[in-house]
């Protein structure tokens, strides 16, 4: 299919929390490596991530209703996130501005009259934003249809995961092997494992469909950040 260029960098709401964040580095034993303001980084990197996809889906030809299914799915989830500011957890400036912007002029309706019901309005938007968001995406993926030779490919944006797994490895110590069993032929390996962990913060979309599928892609991935330099994080 003809592709089109596609420009600037986005971002888009993790399927999961921060929180959720911390268990699953805490389940991998390097959760001790990273403070508070670390682990938002890596939430940032996953929500880097999600944004590539969403370009990488954009720079295709899709059908009319196809391509306003994924922008809705996408301004909805950039919405939540840029919304967050009065959420807890570490928050960024762009976050709590916009919050508080956003806030302020909502106070000024005579139907609301304060920025404290102005902020519960915008929380509770936050909350139907993220749902509907996932829902389209999950609308767009019923529309579209995975390509079967899809997984044969690597993927963009799964090198960016791809790092940002070897980035953990490499903080924490660890060695970020993937292999697979020769009796069995099942995966293994730390960085099989922290795949497996992480992309649930994914859209399922998004997802690998198998464990092999997952380990296929690491391996094409990891094969091709060694030519990179430097290696993307």
């Amino acid at each position: 299919m003809k592709r089109v260029p596609s420009t600037g960098a986005s971002l888009a709401t993790p399927a999961l929390g921060e929180d959720e964040l911390k268990r699953v580095l805490d389940e991998l034993g390097v959760r001790e490596f990273f403070d508070d303001t670390e682990i938002h980084a890596l939430y940032m990197k996953i929500a880097a991530v999600y944004g590539a996809w969403f370009s990488e889906q954009e720079s295709r030809q899709f059908e009319p209703v196809e391509k306003a299914v994924l922008t809705t799915a996408k301004g909805l989830l950039e919405a939540a996130k840029f919304l967050s500011g009065q959420e807890t957890g570490f928050r960024t400036h762009v976050e709590v501005e916009t919050t508080s912007a956003a806030a302020r002029a909502l106070a000024h309706d005579q139907n609301i009259g304060s920025i404290a019901a102005a902020h519960e309005i915008i929380r509770t938007f936050r909350q139907q934003a993220e749902r509907i968001g996932h829902a389209c995406m999950a609308a767009y993926a019923d529309l579209t249809q995975k390509d079967d030779s899809e997984d044969h490919k690597r993927l963009g944006w799964y090198d960016d995961f791809t790092a940002l797994l070897l980035g953990i490895a490499q903080k924490a110590g660890v060695n970020p092997t993937v292999g697979k069993d020769r009796i069995t032929g099942t995966r293994t390996g730390w960085l099989f494992k922290a795949a497996q962990a992480l992309e649930p913060f994914l859209d399922p979309v998004m997802r690998s469909p198998t464990q092999e599928a997952c380990g296929k892609r690491l391996e094409r991935s990891r094969t091709a950040l060694k030519r990179q330099k430097p290696l993307r994080r």
